[in-house]
């Protein structure tokens, strides 16, 4: 009987032991399980976050692309607004200077040789087109050259045509002014770049 007592003990024991064995199989299985239930639910996640975290960036950069693009649209705006009034007061001064110089002991001869000068260029049949006030300057006119007031011109200086040759030049100081105007711009090192 102590061997059959025995004997059931080893069997007994051998049951729990084969029960234990697969128990920690059992466990360890759903150990193995869970952990890869909980990576992919991991991975998952990150992916899910990286996609936003993606989407949250490009959406900040967009915005704040176009609050820089605004900014600068802004300041390029305002660059161009105070190169013009730099322009503009300084040609208000260059024509200042100019009536200055239309007032001049120099300006005569300046308007005897620029009458000379259209007259050569558009020929006999002239017609020489002055300020009112200038008229009396030019005492002799070119040959083949007629003098009429012109109360357009403000600043000074001479327009001419020659009807018969259907030629026109335009010598006034206003002109030569304001073709001035876009070489400043180009070379006064007022440019804008942003």
């Amino acid at each position: 009987m102590i061997e059959l007592k025995t004997r059931a003990e080893q069997f007994l024991r051998s049951i729990q032991a084969e029960g234990e064995r697969q128990c920690a199989a059992i466990r360890a299985k759903t150990d193995a399980e869970v952990t890869e239930s909980l990576s992919a639910a991991r991975r998952e996640e990150q992916a899910r976050a990286d996609r936003t975290i993606a989407f949250e960036t490009a959406r900040a950069k967009t915005q704040a692309n176009r609050t820089l693009s605004a900014a600068r649209s802004e300041a390029r705006t305002a660059l161009a607004e105070r190169r013009a009034r730099l322009a503009d007061d300084i040609f208000a001064e260059a024509a200042a200077r100019l009536a200055d110089f239309a007032k001049g002991e120099n300006y005569a001869a300046w308007l005897q040789a620029s009458a000379a000068d259209l007259a050569a260029r558009l020929g006999e049949g002239t017609v020489l087109y002055a300020r009112p006030a200038d008229c009396p300057l030019l005492k002799t006119l070119p040959a083949g050259c007629t003098l009429q007031p012109d109360a357009a011109n403000t600043l000074g200086g001479l327009r001419a045509e020659n009807p018969a040759r259907r030629l026109a030049a335009d010598d006034t100081l206003s002109t030569r002014l304001a073709a001035q105007r876009s070489w400043f711009l180009e070379n006064a090192g007022l440019e804008i770049a942003l």
